[in-house]
């Protein structure tokens, strides 16, 4: 696979899209079983190892919630940075907009080495790639691939 390509992948009905040169967009559609969800984030950390920093969107439009253990694959996952710059979530109804920012929240207070990017919420994955084309780093910013950015940057 070539760094400059474009794929998806698919995590049972899940989807996860890698855009060259360094974006993401994982699609959630209904639950999210753990071997799921371990996939999804395993997938996300090999992404980041090979093409650098990413800009993360996730549309969670058709997500239904998935409980607890669920939660714990993503507070937990691995001892590296998790490999993001930035993060937009949309389609988010009201009930799924509470849980993942309390689980976002968590995240920041327990592991802040590994939750230190901005993430916001937004209706529409038109406004979610106009929000992640204002974090984009520039070319100078960047660091290899691989390289995580410094935490707070």
């Amino acid at each position: 696979m070539s760094t400059s390509s474009s794929f998806e992948e698919r995590f049972g009905p899940h989807r996860l899209r890698f855009e060259a040169p360094n974006q993401i967009c994982t699609v959630l559609d209904g639950s999210l079983s753990v071997d799921e969800a371990q996939g999804i984030i395993d997938r996300i950390y090999e992404i980041g190892r090979k093409h650098g920093p990413l800009l993360s969107m996730l549309d969670v439009t058709r997500y239904k919630t998935s409980g607890e253990r669920v939660r714990q694959v993503f507070l937990r996952g691995s001892t590296e940075r998790i490999p993001v710059v930035a993060g937009a979530i949309f389609g988010a109804s009201f009930p799924i907009r509470i849980a993942m920012s309390m689980v976002l929240t968590a995240g920041a207070h327990i592991l802040p080495s590994r939750f230190s990017f901005p993430v916001t919420f937004v209706a529409t994955e038109a406004e979610a790639r106009a929000w992640l084309a204002s974090h984009r780093p520039a070319d100078s910013e960047r660091t290899g691939p691989g390289e995580l950015l410094p935490t707070g940057t």
